[in-house]
C-alpha cells in the first residue's frame, strides 16, 4: 500500500488534532515493511532484535508525532527514530567503533552460477559497518536520496557520500573473491 503526500498529511493530522490511533495504524501499515526490512539488514538478520526495535520506533512515532515538522516526511521522520532505535540499542550492547573493521574472510562456497546470488549480496552487505550497511540499504533499497540519508543518520550529506563510496568500493572486493570461486 503506498500513499501520496497529501494523504499522508491527512493522516498525521488526524493524528495530531483528535489523536486518532486509526489514522496512525494507517500509517503503520503502510510504513512496516519498508521499516522492518530496513532493521533486519542493520540488525544483521536477526528478526527478533528488528521487531523489537520497529515495535519501539512506532510506539516513540506515534508518542511524538506532535513534534513533526511540516516538512519533514512521515517516512524520513520514522526511519531516523528507527536508526536512532538501532544505534542506541548498540550502544547499550557496546560502545561504537568508529572506525572500519577490516574485512573478514568470506567462507569458502564454491557456486556453479556465473552471477552473484542475492544471498551473496546479503552476505557481502552484513560484512560493513554499521553505518555503511544503514547507508547502502537506504540509498539502494529504500531508495532515499543522499539528502534524506542525511537526515535519518544526522550525518552531513559529504559524508554520506564517502560512506556510500567506500561501502561500494569494500562491496567490490567482497564480491570479487566471489567471481573467481
Amino acid at each position: 500500500m503506498t500513499i501520496n503526500r497529501f494523504q499522508e498529511l491527512a493522516l498525521i493530522t488526524r493524528c495530531v488534532a483528535a489523536d486518532d490511533r486509526n489514522a496512525f495504524g494507517q500509517l503503520v501499515g503502510v510504513y512496516s515493511e519498508s521499516l522492518r526490512r530496513f532493521l533486519l539488514g542493520l540488525t544483521k538478520g536477526d528478526a527478533a532484535l528488528a521487531d523489537d526495535l520497529a515495535q519501539e520506533t512506532f510506539l516513540k512515532a506515534y508518542l511524538s508525532i506532535r513534534s513533526l515538522e511540516g516538512v519533514t516526511r512521515f517516512r524520513t521522520w520514522l526511519f531516523r527514530i528507527a536508526y536512532n532505535e538501532f544505534v542506541n540499542n548498540l550502544r547499550r550492547k557496546r560502545k561504537i567503533d568508529t572506525t572500519d573493521e577490516e574485512c573478514p574472510d568470506i567462507p569458502d562456497e564454491s557456486s556453479d552460477e556465473p552471477l552473484i546470488s542475492a544471498d551473496t549480496l546479503t552476505e557481502a552487505i552484513m560484512q560493513l559497518s554499521e553505518t555503511q550497511r544503514a547507508v547502502v540499504q537506504l540509498f539502494y533499497y529504500e531508495d532515499f536520496p543522499i539528502a534524506r540519508i542525511s537526515a535519518v543518520t544526522s550525518l552531513p550529506q559529504a559524508t554520506v557520500r564517502s560512506h556510500l563510496f567506500r561501502a561500494r568500493n569494500r562491496l567490490a572486493t567482497i564480491l570479487e573473491k566471489y567471481r573467481y570461486q
